[in-house]
């Protein structure tokens, strides 16, 4: 057991995802549900199977949900193929406990690779910086490292690179489903779930949704509210906003749960003809798309995310050409060509991974 270094207690606001994602090819759905275990799409990297076994951690702010394991066989079973072994830490959502697990592994001095995403992206900041120092290999997992919530680059300097999306582009594909399903309604009454309303990432993404939808008169925000990332908080809160605005078209969340549990609350309410949107196409979400009761979901893909984590870091360890920058809201495939926001249509060829 190594020490565990207590240096780094000054830590910023929480820079935490939607808990957002098996792996994803093109497949012919059933007609009332999806299959479990998504097709593995085939890899476009080009290493080589490397003599020496290289160990990565994988570094999490949670373990345990669907959508982290999805990614965790994505970069383990991506790892079996190249002679490499992936260790996954999780700090349960304690920006301290991840970088004492950090520090930990630089002074195992037995990785070669550290994939991060960050709990609270400024506070890691020095922990990655030992790592660059001490030699080992670091990629950016998820969301952004370091000032700046709305960068695909790379930071601090030396960070080989990044594999995620940010918060604004969530907020921008939100704000699209909800412009494409307020067509033809005048006023169009929307009601928000936030996940958590203190976490940079969901603030972010709120913003750029009010960004998006601002150009369009007819778009009214009459209700936000503070689902949890959870069904019944959010069932619960939106029983009492159906009550107050009987007359709501839209409801968007920032995660499929919460528009479950909104869901639920319109039909206990008798309310009909509201147009759903969730965040993350989870099994859950794609069921209820496929079924016709969800209008939209933005797709999170976290199988193919570990399988890009890895690949990329087999080329940094090789020496070979890698993307510094890949944004996982434009992988296609797995994605639709036209984004990530998911209708029904698309999944008539998109399996949804987690």
């Amino acid at each position: 057991m190594f020490t565990r270094s207590k240096t780094y207690l000054l830590l910023s606001g929480l820079l935490l995802l939607s808990l957002v994602l098996g792996a994803c090819a093109q497949a012919t759905p059933q007609p009332t549900k999806q299959e479990d275990t998504p097709v593995p799409i085939p890899s476009t990297a080009e290493p080589t199977t490397p003599l020496k076994k290289i160990k990565i951690g994988l570094f999490v702010p949670v373990s345990g949900n669907t959508y982290e394991e999805a990614r965790l066989r994505g970069a383990q079973e991506t790892a079996a193929k190249y002679n490499a072994e992936v260790v996954n830490f999780s700090g349960e959502y304690d920006p301290l406990e991840q970088i004492n697990q950090i520090q930990d592994a630089i002074a195992s001095k037995t990785f070669d690779v550290l994939l991060i995403h960050p709990i609270d992206s400024n506070a890691v900041v020095p922990a990655v910086q030992d790592a660059l120092n001490a030699g080992l290999v670091v990629i950016n997992a998820d969301s952004p490292i370091g000032p700046d919530p709305n960068t695909l680059e790379p930071y601090p300097p030396g960070v080989s690179a990044f594999i995620g999306r940010t918060g604004k582009a969530t907020g921008e594909w939100l704000g699209q489903a909800v412009i494409k399903a307020c067509e033809g309604k005048d006023p169009c009454e929307v009601a928000y779930l936030i996940g958590i309303q203190a976490l940079t990432i969901d603030q972010v993404r709120y913003q750029y949704l009010e960004e998006t939808i601002k150009p369009y008169p007819n778009i009214k925000i009459v209700a936000f509210q503070e689902g949890l990332y959870r069904q019944d908080k959010s069932y619960e809160v939106m029983q009492n906003v159906f009550q107050a605005n009987p007359g709501i078209d839209v409801v968007a969340s920032s995660g499929d749960q919460m528009t479950l549990g909104a869901e639920k609350a319109a039909k206990d309410a008798g309310l009909v003809g509201i147009a759903f949107i969730g965040n993350g196409a989870s099994k859950e979400g794609c069921q209820a798309l496929m079924e016709g009761r969800f209008f939209a979901t933005i797709a999170d893909i976290p199988y193919t995310q570990g399988q890009l984590l890895v690949e990329t870091a087999i080329k940094v360890i090789q020496g070979k050409p890698f993307e510094k920058s890949i944004d996982l809201n434009k992988v296609s495939p797995p994605l639709p060509p036209d984004g990530p926001v998911i209708d029904k249509e698309d999944l008539k060829t998109y399996v949804c991974q987690w």
